[in-house]
């Protein structure tokens, strides 16, 4: 038997070599022969691996083919020997397809196969819609600006005949210049009016008036003091807002630069955002207001740093007050349509990092200084009626007991949330209670009803729910929450707030991919509802609620608003 080069043979009773593609086939039919004369025939082939046959048993085998592997390839073949067009030559007893298809031809069997399989699963055809690409470009338009043109290099001082020191060798040295550096953006002074304090609509005064005289009519409007969302239960809320969803009209870019706070004003007639920009901006947003040049967006400058916090005041809806980096706290007037100052650091270094209500009238600013400065808005003075130091780091937010004004609680960079009682600040002022973090604490708020609970946004990727429900010693904690709080330099620290009017949810930000807002529950502290959607393809780090209707807010670090409704 001469050498067998085919990897894939069959043994017959009658030995018969056919050419193929660079390999030779044997062909051997087993009539009613053992098993063991078989594989004593096949031991004659030297070049066949035996660890590979099919088929073979001890018992006798009738009519049946064997496969055999030879790993050996025929060195010696040619194109001439072994022609492309496979194998040839089979035994007219042994009619069989070809053992290569074209490309073509399995291209074509490949469709019929997909096109049967589709029409077995009752889909006789499938089209795909090419995904439509969201309009983004409403608020705030984006002006271009020209590069300056790049100065020409200096001639050396060896080109210039000047000495090391810089001094004309001809000429006596002048006097010596210090080298001046770029100033910060000067803090705005006095009262602003918003017809002038406002950086767009330059040409629109019509529109200006307009949107004016609507702050002035939703400024006369009282707040609700029962809202709907008090009396729903959870499982009736969550089952509402499931509705609730982000269209191309609900996003507008309201501010220049990233959002470092939003809030919603109350009024259920008028749907209006505002939102604190990085560099001083507090930009307004008439949601509804589509027809307008700019999509109702109207950009003031009454701060020259980060508005790190904005609050309606709870009493008067036509209020609005904002804490900034620059130092000072301002009151917009929706009635009188002017910025004023009501609280400046008299330090220059120190920011005003937030601020709460001790009353209708009295304020409760925290500092970067590690201080609390109490502030009376009815004095004409920007100074604080006092002043007290409370940590050695800076306090990052502040938040008074919704029901006992007297208590309220800090958050620090120095990792610790502490509850203060009011009545007894003195010259060394001694907290209740001090609960660490481990890492530095971005925000702390009571509950908003009855403030049995508050929440805590930290550094070391948790949240935590606090029972303070006495407000002493005992505060324990009911539950911590993993979560990446890590939002690194460019977007805003997440801060999980309440819902205005609820105690059982809560929102914050999320990291996670696909982008969405996170609603967890303050009674099982698991994500009850998640906030998303195609249009939504950025981080949310600052999050607010309507009051009243199922509407949400969300604020990017580009200062655009996203509109949940």
């Amino acid at each position: 038997m001469s050498r067998i080069t085919r990897r894939s043979i069959r043994l017959s009773e009658n030995a018969e070599y056919m050419p193929s593609k660079n390999y030779k086939v044997l062909k051997i039919e087993v009539n009613k022969i053992n098993a063991e004369d078989v594989l004593k025939e096949v031991d004659n082939e030297p070049n066949i691996n035996k660890e590979t046959m099919k088929g073979i048993d001890d018992k006798e085998t009738e009519n049946k083919e064997i496969e055999v592997v030879n790993n050996t390839r025929d060195i010696g073949s040619t194109s001439e020997d072994d022609p492309m067009e496979g194998p040839v030559g089979y035994n007219q007893q042994f009619k069989e397809e070809p053992r290569f298809l074209s490309l073509e031809e399995q291209r074509s069997r490949n469709v019929q196969e997909n096109a049967a399989f589709l029409c077995s699963l009752g889909i006789e055809k499938v089209v795909i819609q090419p995904t439509k690409k969201a309009n983004l470009g409403r608020g705030l338009k984006r002006k271009s600006i020209k590069p300056e043109p790049i100065e020409r290099r200096p001639q050396s001082l060896r080109l210039q005949n000047k000495d090391p020191e810089g001094v004309d060798v001809d000429k006596p040295a002048p006097s010596y210049v210090p080298f001046s550096t770029i100033e910060d953006k000067e803090r705005p002074q006095g009262s602003i009016a918003f017809d002038k304090g406002i950086i767009n609509h330059d040409d629109d005064k019509k529109g200006i008036n307009s949107f004016h005289k609507t702050l002035q009519h939703i400024g006369k409007q009282a707040p609700s003091k029962k809202t709907k969302q008090e009396s729903l239960s959870t499982s009736k809320y969550l089952s509402d807002i499931k509705s609730m969803k982000l269209t191309e009209a609900g996003i507008a870019k309201v501010t220049k630069s990233r959002a470092f706070s939003v809030a919603v004003h109350p009024s259920e007639d008028v749907l209006l955002a505002a939102c604190g920009g990085k560099w001083g901006g507090i930009g307004l947003w008439q949601v509804d207001a589509v027809n307008s040049p700019e999509h109702g967006v109207y950009l003031y400058e009454p701060h020259s740093r980060p508005v790190n916090c904005l609050k309606f005041a709870p009493k008067d809806a036509g209020k609005l007050y904002s804490a900034s980096y620059d130092g000072s706290v301002r009151l917009g007037t929706f009635e009188k349509g002017v910025f004023d100052d009501v609280y400046v650091i008299p330090n220059e270094e120190e920011r005003c990092t937030f601020l709460d209500f001790l009353s209708d009238q009295e304020l409760i600013v925290s500092q970067s200084d590690g201080k609390v400065a109490i502030v009376d808005t009815r004095t004409p003075s920007t100074n604080a009626e006092q002043v007290y130091q409370l940590h050695g780091r800076r306090i990052k937010s502040v938040s008074v007991h919704p029901l006992q004004k007297q208590y309220f609680l800090t958050a620090s960079q120095d990792s610790n949330v502490c509850l203060w009682d009011m009545r007894k600040l003195d010259k060394k002022p001694t907290n209740i209670v001090t609960l660490s973090h481990g890492k530095s604490v971005d925000s702390a708020y009571f509950s908003p009803i009855t403030g049995k609970y508050f929440l805590t946004t930290s550094i070391d990727d948790h949240l935590r729910v606090f029972n303070s429900e006495t407000l002493d010693q005992n505060i324990r904690t009911k539950f911590k929450i993993k979560h990446n709080n890590h939002t690194g330099r460019w977007l805003t620290n997440f801060r999980a707030t309440w819902h205005p009017a609820r105690e059982d949810v809560f929102i914050v930000g999320s990291m996670a991919r696909p982008r969405q807002i996170e609603l967890f529950s303050s009674e099982t502290s698991h994500i009850v509802h998640t906030f998303n959607g195609e249009l939504l393809a950025s981080v949310c780090s600052c999050n607010s609620f309507h009051p009243t209707k199922n509407i949400l807010i969300g604020a990017n670090s580009s200062g655009r608003l996203h509109v949940f409704k």
